[in-house]
């Protein structure tokens, strides 16, 4: 859905490469979306899963108001 809402599939962790002799294995790799935003599923649901939806802010006032306006205890952090 993140795609279809306009975020940028970065990395896709759908069909990961597993070491020789592990196939047999359940594997999930890791998914990068950048040019999320608040209101898109990626984002205001929280994903069990290697996901990470990047949102851009032009300020760091604006990056504060974002994490502060996110339910999730774990769902935001600046960089």
């Amino acid at each position: 859905s993140g795609v279809d809402e306009g975020a940028e599939l970065l990395l896709d962790g759908r069909n990961p490469s597993v070491p020789h002799g592990c196939e047999g294995g359940y594997f999930t790799g890791p998914t990068i979306f950048t040019k999320a935003k608040p209101g898109m599923k990626i984002y205001d649901q929280e994903i069990f899963g290697p996901v990470l939806a990047c949102i851009e802010v032009d300020t760091f006032d604006e990056a504060i108001k974002v994490v502060n306006s996110n339910p999730f205890g774990n769902g935001t952090a600046v960089f």
